[in-house]
């Protein structure tokens, strides 16, 4: 994994800030049905609402950041990966993913950039947590999180751009991040 500036480059893919050029993509994804995928809700963003976000910097910020997700060699966009720290727990981060094209699904980009994410939050902030919802009947997911060493936490209702989903809430913990193998030999 190599950091450089606002961007985390892993051996496949390269996580990015969003640029001003970069909105029109985001707005597109937000609305596709295909692009959200069967497990996430389309945000519906809208093309000045975002870009007031981005020049405001609430999409990047200490507590806050949102990435583009790119293909390291072409550097064609595939998705973004979310992450920001829950209201009144600084020691706690949420992460949320999309992988938009259809095409570019079922490669194991979801869990290479959420592995080298993680690696990035517990060695370069003080983080206690990461937790990460997931649709129940998303079994990929939940597959990937657990081979990323998270624990199911609970079964719950979980509001997912206010449409009300069941879930599972999955949590890794920063004592358990530092005893997972797949942690330690991150360069493969």
């Amino acid at each position: 994994m190599q950091i450089y500036g606002n961007r985390i480059f892993t051996k496949r893919l390269q996580l990015r800030k969003p640029e001003v050029e970069d909105l029109k993509l985001l707005v597109e994804w937000s609305h596709n049905l295909a692009a959200c995928g069967d497990y996430l809700t389309p945000e519906n963003y809208d093309l000045e609402q975002l870009r007031y976000q981005m020049l405001s910097g609430t999409l990047w910020n200490d507590k806050e950041r949102v990435f583009i997700v790119e293909l390291r060699e072409s550097l064609k966009p595939i998705g973004t990966i979310h992450y920001w720290h829950l209201n009144g727990q600084r020691q706690t981060i949420m992460i949320s993913l999309k992988i938009a094209l259809l095409e570019e699904r079922r490669k194991g980009y979801g869990t290479e950039l959420q592995k080298y994410l993680i690696i990035q939050l517990f060695q370069n902030q003080e983080v206690e947590q990461i937790e990460m919802y997931t649709d129940i009947n998303n079994l990929a997911q939940q597959r990937c999180l657990r081979k990323l060493g998270f624990e199911l936490v609970q079964s719950l209702s979980y509001d997912d751009q206010n449409v009300r989903r069941t879930g599972h809430l999955f949590r890794l913990t920063a004592e358990r991040f530092q005893h997972e193998p797949i942690y330690k030999y991150y360069y493969e």
